[in-house]
């Protein structure tokens, strides 16, 4: 089922911006020079698995590296690793509606202001433009260069004249692909450069990669645009944040 795929992907995803362990009971994903990144800060306990065991030894791996032991869960029903977790002290936050796939495929009505193409280094520019959004400019431009060079993984930028003002990624697992690192230079918001970049996303993936596309988002305004493009929502899926200072 196209749920099951894409749990399965989202519970892989963070490999590429991170290191990872494989346990008898799941995955651990670490990055200690990217601590304000949970996406790479994180493990994933499988359901069955020695929830005590696991527990203990997440605990005591990301307090070893002075990072926030966190745990993620991806669940289509009601998730005994939470329930755990909620019984040992660990704080929890529930999204029930985060991810959105591309059913039907559409090209948003936008003029054409940018030009899009495919960035295969890292440079001033990208810098430049993360660090815009200090929310979010340090821990994403740092996962960002992880992810740089690796299989499978499809960079974009849009470009009013030379200077770089936006960028959108691709990660392919199998038929699916997860579009990632949607990130606009502050001052060049609302201008509808994330919306030419997305058609032109849109357009890759049906030409190219041939895979369906699904989203994680939370923002009003960025899943407005996402609808235009043809993503629905996935309520089958919730995702939940488990962490323990």
């Amino acid at each position: 089922m196209l749920v099951d795929k894409i749990i399965e992907c989202e519970k892989n995803f963070p490999e590429i911006q991170s290191k990872v362990i494989e346990k008898p009971y799941g995955k651990i994903f670490y990055d200690k020079n990217n601590p304000l990144s949970y996406d790479s800060n994180h493990a994933v306990i499988n359901e069955g698995a020695d929830f005590a065991f696991a527990v203990e030894d997440v605990i005591n791996f990301y307090k070893a590296l002075d990072l926030t032991p966190r745990v993620y869960t991806f669940t289509k029903n009601k998730n005994a690793v939470g329930q755990y977790l909620k019984s040992k002290g660990f704080n929890q936050s529930i999204e029930e509606i985060c991810f959105f796939v591309q059913k039907n495929k559409h090209l948003i009505d936008t003029a054409k202001t940018i030009d899009v193409k495919r960035i295969n280094c890292m440079d001033e520019e990208i810098y430049e433009l993360y660090s815009s959004d200090e929310e979010q400019g340090e821990w994403g431009y740092k996962a960002l260069m992880q992810c740089m060079g690796k299989e499978n993984f499809y960079l974009f930028g849009g470009y009013k004249g030379r200077n770089l003002v936006c960028t959108a990624s691709l990660y392919k697992q199998h038929d699916i692909s997860r579009i990632n690192d949607v990130f606009t230079k502050k001052d060049e918001r609302g201008k509808g450069y994330g919306s030419q970049l997305i058609n032109f996303i849109t357009d890759f993936n049906h030409k190219t990669l041939k895979t369906i596309s699904y989203l994680y988002a939370t923002n009003p305004n960025a899943i407005s645009v996402y609808k235009k493009a043809g993503y629905e929502e996935m309520d089958a899926i919730t995702r939940g944040y488990y962490w323990i200072e």
